[in-house]
Protein backbone atom coordinates (compact mmCIF):
# COMPACT_ATOMS: atom_id res chain seq x y z
CA UNK A 1 0.00 0.00 0.00
CA UNK A 2 1.00 3.95 -0.66
CA UNK A 3 0.79 5.74 1.85
CA UNK A 4 -2.73 6.86 1.22
CA UNK A 5 -4.22 3.88 0.31
CA UNK A 6 -2.69 3.00 4.27
CA UNK A 7 -4.17 6.07 5.43
CA UNK A 8 -7.66 5.06 4.39
CA UNK A 9 -7.75 1.04 4.87
CA UNK A 10 -5.45 1.07 7.99
CA UNK A 11 -5.39 4.37 10.18
CA UNK A 12 -8.80 6.26 9.57
CA UNK A 13 -11.00 2.65 10.45
CA UNK A 14 -8.58 1.76 13.53
CA UNK A 15 -9.10 5.74 14.56
CA UNK A 16 -12.92 5.48 14.04
CA UNK A 17 -13.38 2.71 15.88
CA UNK A 18 -11.11 2.84 18.60
CA UNK A 19 -9.27 6.03 18.93
CA UNK A 20 -12.20 9.00 18.32
CA UNK A 21 -14.57 7.74 21.04
CA UNK A 22 -12.20 8.15 23.94
CA UNK A 23 -11.20 11.74 22.97
CA UNK A 24 -12.82 15.60 23.28
CA UNK A 25 -13.47 17.77 20.77
CA UNK A 26 -10.26 19.87 21.49
CA UNK A 27 -6.84 17.57 21.99
CA UNK A 28 -3.96 19.10 23.78
CA UNK A 29 -0.73 17.67 22.83
CA UNK A 30 1.75 18.50 25.91
CA UNK A 31 5.01 17.54 24.14
CA UNK A 32 5.40 18.39 20.75
CA UNK A 33 9.03 19.58 18.68
CA UNK A 34 9.59 22.26 15.89
CA UNK A 35 12.15 22.99 14.15
CA UNK A 36 13.72 24.26 10.64
CA UNK A 37 17.27 22.70 9.03
CA UNK A 38 18.93 25.84 9.41
CA UNK A 39 18.34 25.81 13.34
CA UNK A 40 21.19 22.37 13.48
CA UNK A 41 24.40 23.58 14.28
CA UNK A 42 25.26 20.15 13.12
CA UNK A 43 22.74 17.58 12.57
CA UNK A 44 23.19 15.40 15.42
CA UNK A 45 22.72 12.12 13.82
CA UNK A 46 25.30 12.43 11.81
CA UNK A 47 27.87 13.34 13.94
CA UNK A 48 30.28 10.65 15.76
CA UNK A 49 29.41 12.16 19.39
CA UNK A 50 28.18 9.27 22.06
CA UNK A 51 24.66 8.98 22.04
CA UNK A 52 23.86 10.70 18.66
CA UNK A 53 22.23 7.81 16.94
CA UNK A 54 19.83 7.84 19.85
CA UNK A 55 16.87 8.98 17.91
CA UNK A 56 17.02 9.59 14.48
CA UNK A 57 14.64 11.61 13.01
CA UNK A 58 13.54 14.33 10.45
CA UNK A 59 16.03 17.27 9.38
CA UNK A 60 13.17 19.59 9.33
CA UNK A 61 9.76 19.52 11.32
CA UNK A 62 8.11 23.24 10.61
CA UNK A 63 5.12 23.95 12.39
CA UNK A 64 3.28 23.64 9.27
CA UNK A 65 3.89 19.98 8.66
CA UNK A 66 3.41 19.94 13.11
CA UNK A 67 -0.41 21.02 12.51
CA UNK A 68 -0.50 18.93 9.23
CA UNK A 69 0.30 16.07 11.17
CA UNK A 70 -2.26 17.09 13.95
CA UNK A 71 -4.30 17.10 11.12
CA UNK A 72 -4.43 14.12 9.97
CA UNK A 73 -4.01 11.89 12.92
CA UNK A 74 -7.20 13.70 14.64
CA UNK A 75 -9.02 14.36 11.43
CA UNK A 76 -12.01 15.65 13.61
CA UNK A 77 -10.80 17.32 15.86
CA UNK A 78 -8.83 20.77 17.04
CA UNK A 79 -5.29 19.92 17.48
CA UNK A 80 -3.45 22.05 20.32
CA UNK A 81 0.12 21.75 21.28
CA UNK A 82 2.73 22.74 24.20
CA UNK A 83 5.88 23.31 21.52
CA UNK A 84 9.87 23.91 21.31
CA UNK A 85 12.30 23.24 19.49
CA UNK A 86 15.27 20.45 19.82
CA UNK A 87 16.63 20.99 23.26
CA UNK A 88 20.18 19.49 22.68
CA UNK A 89 23.48 21.32 21.78
CA UNK A 90 23.48 20.23 18.65
CA UNK A 91 20.55 23.30 18.11
CA UNK A 92 21.43 27.23 17.97
CA UNK A 93 18.97 27.62 20.75
CA UNK A 94 18.65 31.38 19.63
CA UNK A 95 17.14 30.17 16.53
CA UNK A 96 14.98 27.27 17.39
CA UNK A 97 13.47 29.34 20.46
CA UNK A 98 12.57 32.41 18.46
CA UNK A 99 10.90 30.02 16.09
CA UNK A 100 8.86 28.74 18.29
CA UNK A 101 8.52 32.16 19.62
CA UNK A 102 6.68 32.58 16.42
CA UNK A 103 4.70 29.66 16.43
CA UNK A 104 3.14 31.20 19.47
CA UNK A 105 1.32 32.65 16.63
CA UNK A 106 -0.99 29.96 16.08
CA UNK A 107 -3.81 30.19 18.94
CA UNK A 108 -3.45 26.27 19.16
CA UNK A 109 0.41 26.14 20.05
CA UNK A 110 1.96 27.27 23.32
CA UNK A 111 5.43 27.86 23.17
CA UNK A 112 8.26 26.91 25.83
CA UNK A 113 11.85 28.35 26.21
CA UNK A 114 14.80 26.07 26.07
CA UNK A 115 16.75 26.87 28.63
CA UNK A 116 19.30 25.50 31.75
CA UNK A 117 20.65 26.24 34.36
CA UNK A 118 22.57 29.93 34.44
CA UNK A 119 22.55 29.61 30.78
CA UNK A 120 20.65 33.11 30.37
CA UNK A 121 20.44 35.97 33.35
CA UNK A 122 17.25 36.11 35.40
CA UNK A 123 16.26 39.41 33.85
CA UNK A 124 16.98 38.79 30.65
CA UNK A 125 14.69 35.09 31.06
CA UNK A 126 11.80 37.19 32.79
CA UNK A 127 11.87 39.53 29.83
CA UNK A 128 11.39 36.76 27.72
CA UNK A 129 9.08 34.71 29.54
CA UNK A 130 6.78 38.20 29.85
CA UNK A 131 7.08 39.60 26.66
CA UNK A 132 7.79 36.97 23.89
CA UNK A 133 4.46 34.75 25.20
CA UNK A 134 6.30 32.17 26.61
CA UNK A 135 4.13 29.58 28.78
CA UNK A 136 7.75 28.29 30.89
CA UNK A 137 10.67 25.92 29.90
CA UNK A 138 11.67 23.28 28.38
CA UNK A 139 14.98 22.11 30.64
CA UNK A 140 18.14 22.24 28.04
CA UNK A 141 19.59 18.73 27.82
CA UNK A 142 23.64 19.28 27.35
CA UNK A 143 24.28 15.48 26.07
CA UNK A 144 23.54 13.88 23.08
CA UNK A 145 21.14 11.04 23.13
CA UNK A 146 21.58 8.36 25.59
CA UNK A 147 24.52 10.06 27.04
CA UNK A 148 23.68 11.29 29.95
CA UNK A 149 26.20 10.15 32.56
CA UNK A 150 26.26 11.08 35.76
CA UNK A 151 23.64 14.22 35.44
CA UNK A 152 21.90 15.03 38.50
CA UNK A 153 18.57 17.30 38.30
CA UNK A 154 20.30 20.47 40.03
CA UNK A 155 23.03 20.41 37.24
CA UNK A 156 20.33 20.94 34.58
CA UNK A 157 18.12 23.56 36.34
CA UNK A 158 18.99 25.71 39.26
CA UNK A 159 17.51 28.68 41.68
CA UNK A 160 17.69 31.75 39.03
CA UNK A 161 15.41 29.70 36.97
CA UNK A 162 13.33 27.77 39.30
CA UNK A 163 13.05 31.27 41.50
CA UNK A 164 11.13 32.48 38.29
CA UNK A 165 9.49 29.94 37.62
CA UNK A 166 7.77 29.48 41.45
CA UNK A 167 7.06 33.08 41.50
CA UNK A 168 5.21 33.57 37.60
CA UNK A 169 3.87 29.73 37.74
CA UNK A 170 5.55 28.57 35.45
CA UNK A 171 5.19 25.17 33.65
CA UNK A 172 8.70 23.45 33.91
CA UNK A 173 9.18 20.59 31.25
CA UNK A 174 11.77 17.97 32.39
CA UNK A 175 13.26 15.00 30.82
CA UNK A 176 15.03 13.47 33.70
CA UNK A 177 18.48 12.01 32.85
CA UNK A 178 20.55 8.65 33.51
CA UNK A 179 20.53 5.27 32.33
CA UNK A 180 17.88 4.84 35.55
CA UNK A 181 15.62 7.23 34.51
CA UNK A 182 13.03 8.50 37.61
CA UNK A 183 13.54 4.92 39.11
CA UNK A 184 17.13 6.45 40.28
CA UNK A 185 17.26 7.47 43.94
CA UNK A 186 19.04 10.38 43.01
CA UNK A 187 16.81 11.56 40.44
CA UNK A 188 13.83 10.83 42.43
CA UNK A 189 15.85 13.25 45.67
CA UNK A 190 16.28 15.83 42.44
CA UNK A 191 12.73 16.00 41.56
CA UNK A 192 12.04 16.12 44.86
CA UNK A 193 13.52 18.90 46.07
CA UNK A 194 12.76 20.57 43.21
CA UNK A 195 9.29 20.41 44.06
CA UNK A 196 9.32 21.28 47.44
CA UNK A 197 11.32 23.92 47.14
CA UNK A 198 9.34 25.88 44.58
CA UNK A 199 5.92 25.01 44.92
CA UNK A 200 4.64 26.98 42.18
CA UNK A 201 5.90 25.97 39.48
CA UNK A 202 4.10 23.39 37.48
CA UNK A 203 6.91 20.53 36.93
CA UNK A 204 5.98 18.26 33.95
CA UNK A 205 8.46 15.27 33.44
CA UNK A 206 8.36 14.10 30.11
CA UNK A 207 7.44 10.43 28.87
CA UNK A 208 6.06 9.83 32.98
CA UNK A 209 9.45 10.10 34.04
CA UNK A 210 11.06 8.02 30.92
CA UNK A 211 9.40 4.83 32.63
CA UNK A 212 8.44 3.48 29.51
CA UNK A 213 8.11 0.05 31.44
CA UNK A 214 5.93 -1.34 33.96
CA UNK A 215 9.23 -2.42 36.39
CA UNK A 216 10.94 0.91 36.23
CA UNK A 217 7.20 2.83 37.11
CA UNK A 218 6.83 0.57 39.91
CA UNK A 219 10.22 1.79 41.19
CA UNK A 220 9.05 5.38 40.43
CA UNK A 221 5.75 6.69 40.97
CA UNK A 222 6.14 6.51 45.21
CA UNK A 223 8.82 9.00 44.64
CA UNK A 224 6.29 11.78 43.00
CA UNK A 225 2.49 10.59 44.75
CA UNK A 226 3.05 13.36 47.24
CA UNK A 227 3.61 16.18 44.82
CA UNK A 228 0.79 18.46 43.54
CA UNK A 229 3.31 20.45 41.59
CA UNK A 230 4.67 17.01 39.52
CA UNK A 231 2.74 16.32 36.62
CA UNK A 232 3.49 13.46 33.95
CA UNK A 233 3.05 13.60 30.12
CA UNK A 234 2.91 10.62 28.35
CA UNK A 235 4.77 11.22 25.54
CA UNK A 236 5.58 7.99 23.89
CA UNK A 237 4.35 5.89 26.43
CA UNK A 238 2.36 2.77 24.73
CA UNK A 239 2.30 0.39 28.12
CA UNK A 240 -1.36 0.26 29.53
CA UNK A 241 0.31 -1.27 32.94
CA UNK A 242 2.51 1.52 33.17
CA UNK A 243 0.20 4.10 33.03
CA UNK A 244 -2.14 1.60 35.25
CA UNK A 245 0.09 2.27 37.58
CA UNK A 246 0.46 6.15 37.39
CA UNK A 247 -3.40 6.64 37.52
CA UNK A 248 -3.25 3.97 40.73
CA UNK A 249 -1.46 6.42 42.39
CA UNK A 250 -1.34 9.90 41.33
CA UNK A 251 -4.78 11.72 40.71
CA UNK A 252 -5.62 11.50 36.85
CA UNK A 253 -5.75 15.48 36.47
CA UNK A 254 -1.75 15.16 36.81
CA UNK A 255 -1.62 13.38 33.53
CA UNK A 256 -0.74 14.84 30.43
CA UNK A 257 -1.72 13.75 26.65
CA UNK A 258 1.57 14.15 24.76
CA UNK A 259 3.07 12.94 21.91
CA UNK A 260 7.02 13.25 21.28
CA UNK A 261 6.14 14.72 17.49
CA UNK A 262 7.79 14.14 15.34
CA UNK A 263 8.80 10.54 16.69
CA UNK A 264 5.38 9.61 17.51
CA UNK A 265 3.77 10.26 13.93
CA UNK A 266 5.68 7.08 12.56
CA UNK A 267 3.75 3.90 12.70
CA UNK A 268 4.62 1.32 14.98
CA UNK A 269 4.55 0.85 18.73
CA UNK A 270 7.50 1.22 21.50
CA UNK A 271 7.63 -2.29 23.22
CA UNK A 272 10.16 -3.38 25.72
CA UNK A 273 12.41 -6.25 25.34
CA UNK A 274 14.43 -7.42 28.69
CA UNK A 275 15.17 -4.07 30.61
CA UNK A 276 14.85 -1.01 27.76
CA UNK A 277 11.94 -0.20 25.62
CA UNK A 278 12.40 -1.19 21.42
CA UNK A 279 10.36 0.47 18.85
CA UNK A 280 8.91 -1.61 16.41
CA UNK A 281 7.86 -0.10 13.24
CA UNK A 282 7.05 -0.41 9.30
CA UNK A 283 10.24 -0.46 7.28
CA UNK A 284 10.81 3.21 5.78
CA UNK A 285 12.53 4.90 8.52
CA UNK A 286 16.03 5.97 9.23
CA UNK A 287 18.05 3.71 10.99
CA UNK A 288 17.75 4.68 14.94
CA UNK A 289 19.16 3.00 17.93
CA UNK A 290 16.61 0.69 19.38
CA UNK A 291 14.53 0.79 16.40
CA UNK A 292 13.67 -1.92 14.52
CA UNK A 293 12.07 -2.12 10.89
CA UNK A 294 9.60 -4.65 9.77
CA UNK A 295 7.22 -4.91 7.02
CA UNK A 296 5.26 -7.95 8.09
CA UNK A 297 3.57 -6.18 10.80
CA UNK A 298 0.27 -3.90 10.74
CA UNK A 299 0.45 -1.01 12.21
CA UNK A 300 -0.89 2.68 13.14
CA UNK A 301 0.23 5.47 13.77
CA UNK A 302 2.52 5.62 17.51
CA UNK A 303 0.02 8.06 18.76
CA UNK A 304 -2.85 5.73 18.53
CA UNK A 305 -0.97 3.55 20.58
CA UNK A 306 -0.60 6.40 23.47
CA UNK A 307 -3.99 6.82 23.52
CA UNK A 308 -4.59 3.38 23.33
CA UNK A 309 -2.89 2.88 26.43
CA UNK A 310 -4.17 5.85 28.39
CA UNK A 311 -7.87 4.60 27.74
CA UNK A 312 -7.12 1.01 28.84
CA UNK A 313 -4.88 1.94 31.95
CA UNK A 314 -7.98 4.38 32.79
CA UNK A 315 -10.26 1.67 32.66
CA UNK A 316 -7.90 -0.65 34.59
CA UNK A 317 -7.95 1.91 37.24
CA UNK A 318 -11.11 2.05 37.69
CA UNK A 319 -11.37 5.78 36.52
CA UNK A 320 -14.61 7.57 34.87
CA UNK A 321 -14.83 7.73 31.20
CA UNK A 322 -14.98 12.18 32.20
CA UNK A 323 -11.29 11.53 33.64
CA UNK A 324 -9.95 9.73 30.91
CA UNK A 325 -10.97 12.26 28.71
CA UNK A 326 -10.01 15.06 30.27
CA UNK A 327 -6.52 13.93 30.31
CA UNK A 328 -6.48 14.59 26.50
CA UNK A 329 -7.34 18.43 26.76
CA UNK A 330 -8.63 19.93 29.74
CA UNK A 331 -5.68 18.70 32.50
CA UNK A 332 -2.98 20.45 30.55
CA UNK A 333 -5.28 23.34 29.83
CA UNK A 334 -5.91 23.68 33.30
CA UNK A 335 -1.70 24.46 33.67
CA UNK A 336 -1.56 26.41 31.01
CA UNK A 337 -4.56 28.92 31.94
CA UNK A 338 -2.50 28.96 35.74
CA UNK A 339 0.52 30.54 33.92
CA UNK A 340 1.50 33.90 35.79
CA UNK A 341 -2.68 33.53 36.77
CA UNK A 342 -3.52 33.48 33.03
CA UNK A 343 -1.96 36.79 31.80
CA UNK A 344 0.03 34.58 29.36
CA UNK A 345 -3.31 33.03 27.83
CA UNK A 346 -5.21 36.12 28.50
CA UNK A 347 -2.57 38.48 26.23
CA UNK A 348 -3.39 35.56 23.57
CA UNK A 349 -7.18 36.38 22.94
Amino acid sequence: MNEQEHYNNVDLPFYNAEIAPVLPPQVLDFHAHTWLSEHWKETPWKTESAGAKYMVTLEQYGVEKLLANGKTIFPDRHYNAVCFGYPTPAADLEKTNDYARQAGANNGLFPLFITGRDMIPKEELERKIREEGFFGYKVFLNWYGDDYGSVRIADMIGPNEMDLANELKLIVLLHVPRSGRLADPEIQKGVRELAMTYPGAAIVLAHCGRAYLPDEMKRSIGSVRDLPNVYLDTSMVMDPTVLQLVFENIDSSRVLFATDFPVASMRGRRVYVMDHWVDIVLEGYPPSAYRVASDGIRATFMVYEIVLAIKRAGEMAGLSKEQITRVFNDNGMSLLNGVMDGRQMRRRA
